[in-house]
């Protein structure tokens, strides 16, 4: 049975990665909302440049935001880690 210490150690990583999880797609889904509505709104090739453009920065953004998640849930599993081994200690 976890200590009362690892439970909210836990509960915290489960409810970070949940938040993670629910930001992703909120912007994989906002993201899909606004190509659906460029793309019924293209008409020339300078839009497809533009789109084109759009997109690029729009994937380098959510790369950036990726490996910053990415680094957030390292740090977290480090210090659960920390605090599973602290807990083991204890007993």
């Amino acid at each position: 049975m976890l200590s009362s210490t690892a439970a909210v150690a836990f509960i915290i990583v489960v409810l970070v990665v949940g938040s993670l999880a629910a930001y992703a797609i909120f912007e994989w889904s906002r993201h899909h909302a606004l190509s659906r509505t460029t793309r019924a709104q293209l008409t020339t090739s300078d839009e497809y440049r533009r789109l084109s453009e759009m997109a690029i920065t729009a994937q380098e953004h959510t790369d950036l935001k990726l490996a910053e998640i990415n680094m957030q849930l390292a740090q977290l599993r480090e210090q659960l880690d920390e605090v599973q081994k602290v807990l083991k200690d204890v007993e």
